[in-house]
């Protein structure tokens, strides 16, 4: 009894569902067909064109900051620059407005406190060029001496035995043993002694005479290197030096050591290169169109990687009188203190030449604007409102450009800013559909 009563409302549930399901097929279908034609009354016979001409779907944008939208023209709350449209939108816009922007761009004191635009006028001025080029330490020819042997003979010992050592004035280079020499301090011996007895002499001829060898004799050891203090030494001990000891003539490197040990030399051979590092040469090389900027006495800075921050002051001394056909350069010279002995030969370094000064028309450095093989600045025509103009400029010092052609003096020019101007004219150019660039020419 109990499994035909369950059997029963089962049925009755199943039945109920399949009602349910009918229902809402029957309903989606009615749905379906009666949509499409609602669609269809409700299209006019333009196509709903008028409609949507008559509400785009516009936004503008701030240039310098993306993310401040709006959807009608404003002006940006936080520089202060007009919104222009954003991208996908200037086409439609480009479409209903047939009027060109004019050319230039108009700031309000306000703008051109939030874009830091500052003007300046073109005046005269004068300023200093400057030339930067690649140098080169070198030694100073003239502080460079050549030891050669004064005698004939042998060296006997060498006290500085390698190139690069440092010497003093009059510190010790080797010994030679000369038979030549030993010959001349006994012949000076024989002669001092013959002045001597000279003087108990009757005659005037005989003591000058004997004098004289004196003095000849003690010439030609002077001649042969022997200085006055080993003379004195010789004069005392009575006992001829078997060699005689070459001293360096400065205090400096030894750039050259050029005999050995046992080695025979002649009266004149090198001994010895000594090159003192208390002053240096600094070769630049130039290319023609700067030679009208340098001449002899231009005050030169020179830095080097090897001590950041470390300035050497120095002027040219010397201007090569010639140009070297392959690499189309002009060498200079720069002289320089190097007392401290930091700057090495060979090193390279960077020169900096300060030209003499010029008085000629000049705009500031930021006010140009560099686009391709052109330049331009911006000048402000009327208080507020900056026009485009291409100018030609020439040689850059001091923060100046001199100005060639294109700017009078007394006009006034955006020293700061002009890109956010450039900027500005572009995005307006864009926004009226006028090319940007034609309104430079």
């Amino acid at each position: 009894m109990k499994l035909g009563t369950d059997l029963a409302n089962e049925t009755i549930k199943i039945r109920l569902a399949a009602a349910v399901i009918a229902v809402l097929i029957i309903g989606a279908a009615i749905v379906y067909l009666a949509v499409p034609a609602a669609r269809k009354a409700a299209v006019p016979r333009d196509g709903g064109k008028e409609k949507l001409k008559a509400a785009p779907a516009v936004t503008y944008l701030c240039p310098m900051h993306p993310f401040v939208t709006t959807p009608r023209p404003s002006a940006c709350p936080i520089c202060g620059m007009n919104l222009v449209l954003k991208e996908g939108a200037a086409s439609e816009k480009k479409s209903a407005d047939s009027g060109q922007t004019p050319p230039g761009v108009t700031l309000s004191s306000q703008q051109q406190i939030l874009a830091n635009v500052a003007t300046a006028q073109v005046a005269q001025r004068e300023f200093s060029t400057e030339t930067v080029a690649a140098g080169r330490v070198s030694w100073d020819e003239r502080r460079l001496n050549r030891v050669s042997s004064r005698v004939q003979g042998r060296v006997e010992r060498l006290d500085v035995n390698f190139t690069g050592a440092r010497v003093r004035a009059g510190e010790p280079l080797l010994d030679i043993y000369s038979p030549d020499l030993i010959s001349a301090q006994k012949e000076y011996l024989l002669a001092i002694d013959g002045a001597e007895r000279a003087k108990e002499s009757p005659l005037p001829e005989s003591r000058s005479m004997m004098e004289g060898l004196r003095d000849a004799s003690r010439s030609r050891l002077k001649v042969w290197g022997v200085s006055d203090q080993q003379i004195a030494e010789l004069e005392r001990s009575r006992q001829p030096k078997k060699v005689v000891s070459i001293k360096s003539p400065v205090t400096g490197v030894v750039t050259e050591r050029l005999v050995t040990t046992g080695q025979y030399v002649n009266e004149g051979s090198p001994l010895f290169s000594v090159g003192s590092l208390s002053g240096v040469w600094i070769f630049a090389e130039l290319y023609e169109n700067d030679l009208g900027r340098i001449e002899t006495g231009t005050p030169a800075l020179v830095t080097t990687e090897a001590f950041p921050g470390k300035v050497f002051q120095g002027r040219v001394a010397f201007v090569d009188p010639v140009v070297n056909p392959e690499t189309r350069t002009l060498k200079v010279r720069v002289d320089l203190d190097n007392r401290a002995g930091l700057l090495k030969p060979e090193m390279f370094v960077k020169v900096i030449l300060k030209g003499r000064k010029i008085k000629e028309l000049a705009v500031p450095e930021g006010a140009a604007i560099f686009s391709g093989d052109r330049s331009m600045v911006w000048v402000e025509s009327a208080p507020g409102k900056f026009l485009p103009r291409n100018v030609t400029l020439g040689r850059k010092g001091d923060g100046y450009y001199q100005v060639i052609s294109g700017l009078s003096g007394g006009e006034s020019v955006a020293a700061s800013g002009g890109f956010l101007i450039d900027a500005e004219s572009r995005l307006n150019a864009v926004q009226s559909g006028a090319p940007g660039e034609s309104r430079r020419q």
